[in-house]
């Protein structure tokens, strides 16, 4: 027996319901599993962004999804000047401490032993220190740096930096004092020793910097950068070619690696206020 005209209605409303449900279903998967392959684990966060296109390169895909205040960077840098960033790896010795010449103490290294002995060393500045043997010093904070085709420098000043495990000689005069509150003695050719566990610290003040050979660096914010070089800057609203990007404060991930002609960007996602020049 055919089926009445309310019968027949009531399986059309049903049909209709669920072909909805299952379409906006599909439309939310589609949607969260589409972000997750652009933002990827562990990116900032796309906010209001929209799609934009994207060339090929290191920093950026086709279909990229940026928010408002996000920029990705690629290209080659020539300086760049990073303040309080975050991310610099240890630096390994040999390295030598330089300071303009000025008065006072420019660097307490304290935590070691000298002889056997547990001792604080103090340098003036006067000359540049020379750390040579095994150990490194961990920046253990927000760092200044500036880098360059020649490589990096480091300024060291600001929070204490540490002094990793290890055996360094001191390669200028310094002033070593024992932990009873003895008078310091002006020494040469001082072996500071950092045995495992040892809470050893390196403090300066006056600008006290550390160069190093280039390498690859990975920096992150919240920080402040200067980049310059031959750039490519991508937008929500689009590309455009620069010689500079002056960055922050904000956070950014910033990975490079150097070459002749300077660091090739590998992976530059800032997020916060940027202005572009050339």
């Amino acid at each position: 027996m055919p089926a009445s005209p309310e019968a027949t209605r009531q399986a059309y409303r049903i049909a209709s319901w669920t072909t909805a449900g299952l379409a906006f279903v599909a439309a939310v998967l589609t949607f969260a599993f589409g972000l997750a392959a652009v933002t990827g684990p562990g990116a900032a966060p796309a906010g209001d962004g929209q799609q934009v296109t994207a060339g090929p390169g290191p920093s950026a895909s086709p279909g990229t999804v940026l928010a408002r205040d996000q920029s990705v960077v690629s290209g080659v840098l020539t300086r760049v000047v990073g303040t309080k960033v975050e991310g610099a790896p240890p630096l390994v010795i040999p390295l030598t401490l330089t300071v303009v010449r000025g008065n006072g103490t420019k660097a307490e290294l304290s935590g070691g032993a000298v002889g056997g002995k547990g001792a604080t060393v103090t340098w003036d500045g006067g000359r540049p220190l020379p750390l040579g043997g095994q150990g490194s010093i961990d920046l253990n904070g927000p760092v200044d740096v500036e880098l360059t085709t020649g490589g990096a420098s480091w300024k060291l000043d600001g929070p204490s930096r540490v002094l990793t495990p290890g055996s360094y000689s001191l390669g200028a005069t310094v002033a070593v004092s024992p932990l009873n509150g003895g008078l310091a003695t002006p020494k040469d050719g001082v072996r500071l020793e950092v045995p495992p566990g040892a809470a050893a610290s390196l403090k300066t003040r006056g600008d006290v910097r550390v160069a190093t050979p280039p390498a690859p660096l990975s920096l992150k914010g919240p920080g402040q950068l200067v980049l310059e070089g031959s750039l490519q800057i991508m937008t929500r609203d689009g590309k455009r070619q620069a010689a500079k990007v002056t960055f922050g404060p904000g956070a950014f991930e910033l990975n490079l690696q150097p070459g002749a002609d300077g660091y090739h960007v590998e992976q530059a996602l800032l997020q916060g206020p940027i202005t572009v020049d050339g």
